[in-house]
């Protein structure tokens, strides 16, 4: 598909379920699941990020990811090994990075290159010019970060450049004040190097790759998930939350807390649970027991001594963690969902309701489709937060479950 080809609603399912999607009963909150795209161009994503991208008011949607394991070929029914492919022969079967038009669901590819295997991304503005751009990292095998910068018109291509090659493997990426000097700077994980770092924005971010100056490594040896900026103990300066560690930056350089140990493939959320005008920090292992050896856990964890509050400790893989106000209480509500990865039959949408004070009620508020790093956005503009994801793998679909409470 070349860039200025699209795929609009009328080509897949509309709002129908055909992904063996269960209506959840709950009293409280009702999401309808409509499937956005049954057939993306890309397999394994990872990539979901919305955002305004025509100034419409209402969120689009970039996705990506790294490829399929397996390969479609022009041949109904046969599939081959990515790998076994020669590389100028991709450019029939995948394209890594798309975005999705609110309203029409049109599907634009922003780069026709291939093989760019994609894994962790932010969105930031490096220019300075008000509109968030992308940035990817690559996974597995490959060591670059890109920045893809937006064109006048979002429909046509992307502009790509190379911002670094130090590590491999980025799981996450953030963009923010890490360390507090008021501008942000470029925030990431590296797994295969087991790394921590940031870097500086350059004065002129175009220019490729960024200065050396600009690298700095907060932490190394550490195989770590999840990436949080927030001042998280209210003493005004932000902190970095990685993994499942706090790191501070002092005199000496940075310094590091544990929250908990023994937890595995965290995504991270942070916000006041329990009303007592403190940041609690919320872990659910996304990865587990996919790449672990126990179910997945939903916890929060209260200062100073991250006292340990369970929610759930039987999940499979439960990749998507939000928080946010849900019923328009005032107090955040916790949104948890898990992956399928061809091993979970009944993949199940969560919402702990706050109570207040600490207590949380469970709601099932969605079965039968897995997700992957969904977000909760009002896609709509009708107020309420929807849900919007995509999976991960072997099959690829993405998704919204629009909120009808």
């Amino acid at each position: 598909m070349s860039s200025d080809e699209s795929r609009t609603a009328s080509d897949g399912p509309g709002g129908a379920t055909t992904l063996g999607d269960v209506d959840a009963t709950d009293d409280k909150y009702r999401f309808r699941h409509e499937v956005i795209d049954p057939d993306p161009p890309s397999g394994r994503l990872f990539i979901c990020h919305p955002t305004d991208l025509t100034g419409n008011g209402l969120p689009d949607l970039v996705v990506g990811g790294m490829g399929s394991t397996n390969v479609s070929t022009p041949i109904p029914g046969l599939t081959v090994e990515r790998s076994s492919i020669p590389g100028n022969l991709f450019k029939r079967f995948e394209r890594d990075l798309f975005w999705y038009e609110n309203g029409t669901w049109d599907r634009h590819v922003m780069t026709d290159e291939t093989e760019l295997r994609l894994l962790g991304s932010t969105l930031a503005d490096f220019d300075g010019d008000g509109s968030e751009d992308v940035v990817v990292g690559q996974g597995i095998g490959f060591g670059g970060i890109f920045w893809f910068e937006r064109p006048d018109d979002p429909r046509a291509q992307w502009t790509k450049r190379l911002l670094r090659d130090d590590f491999e493997k980025y799981h996450d990426l953030a963009f923010g004040d890490v360390d507090n000097d008021g501008d942000p700077e470029l925030v990431g994980v590296s797994q295969e190097s087991e790394t921590v770092f940031y870097y500086d924005v350059p004065d002129d971010p175009r220019r490729t790759p960024w200065p050396d100056e600009t690298k700095h490594v907060v932490d190394s040896g550490v195989n770590l998930e999840g990436l949080e900026i927030v001042d998280v103990d209210g003493d005004g300066e932000n902190e970095l939350i990685a993994g499942t560690h706090v790191y501070r930056q002092g005199d000496d350089g940075w310094e590091r807390e544990t929250i908990v140990s023994g937890w595995d493939w965290t995504r991270v959320a942070v916000a006041d649970l329990d009303d007592d005008g403190e940041l609690e920090v919320i872990f659910a292992e996304g990865d587990s027991p996919l790449l672990g050896d126990h179910p997945g856990r939903v916890a929060w964890f209260d200062p100073p001594n991250w006292e340990q509050h369970t929610l759930r400790d039987d999940l499979y893989c439960p990749h998507s963690l939000q928080v946010a106000d849900l019923d328009g209480n005032g107090r955040p509500d916790i949104y948890v969902a898990e992956m399928g990865a061809g091993e979970n039959d009944d993949p199940t949408h969560y919402v702990f309701e706050n109570l207040g004070g600490g207590e949380f009620e469970e709601h099932v508020v969605a079965r039968g489709v897995e997700t992957h790093e969904a977000k909760l956005v009002d896609m709509t503009g009708d107020g309420r937060l929807d849900i919007v994801g995509k999976s991960y793998e072997p099959d690829a679909h993405v998704d919204v479950w629009y909120n009808e409470s």
